[in-house]
């Protein structure tokens, strides 16, 4: 599912506007003009979707950014550690709550698919999860091994 499949038919907002015209190639121009016909959107209703998608996510990876630097988090955060320390630490819930989190396979506020082998936002991870027909939590856990493989990875690159 790409990201303008989610905006298919909705409503225009009724806040004055400015044009913005943009170059393209003419092969993702024609992509990208299909691509609406199918969705139902105007060109210029799914630039402005994907640049309002792109504003919002911004504006919260700065807000989570900035809580999770002010804010002491309640579980063990994942730092250079080795696998097996990790896994120990990933199904145990804290012990006050028996809430099942995806903070121990989180980094950056981000989420890696295992199917996929992506990084995801964690606020659209759960709909990325569908996609795979399953939960969060049931994607993560149940391949662990390349979960942890991909966040290895990703902190040898930090």
């Amino acid at each position: 599912m790409g990201k303008l499949d989610k905006y298919a038919r909705q409503s225009k907002t009724k806040e004055p506007s400015k044009v913005l015209p943009i170059r393209l190639p003419e092969s993702i121009y024609e992509q990208f003009r299909q691509l609406c016909d199918e969705l139902g959107l105007s060109m210029s209703e799914a630039g402005f979707l994907l640049i309002r998608e792109e504003l919002e996510d911004s504006l919260y990876k700065q807000t989570t950014n900035e809580v999770a630097m002010t804010t002491e988090r309640i579980q063990k955060p994942i730092h250079l550690q080795s696998t097996l320390d990790t896994r120990n630490n990933a199904g145990k819930p804290s012990s006050f709550s028996t809430r099942w989190t995806s903070i121990n396979y989180e980094i950056e506020n981000e989420l890696p698919c295992p199917i996929c082998h992506q990084w995801y936002s964690k606020a659209n991870f759960s709909r990325h999860a569908k996609n795979h027909n399953t939960t969060t939590k049931e994607l993560l856990e149940s391949n662990e091994e390349v979960v942890y493989t991909m966040i290895d990875e990703r902190k040898l690159t930090m």
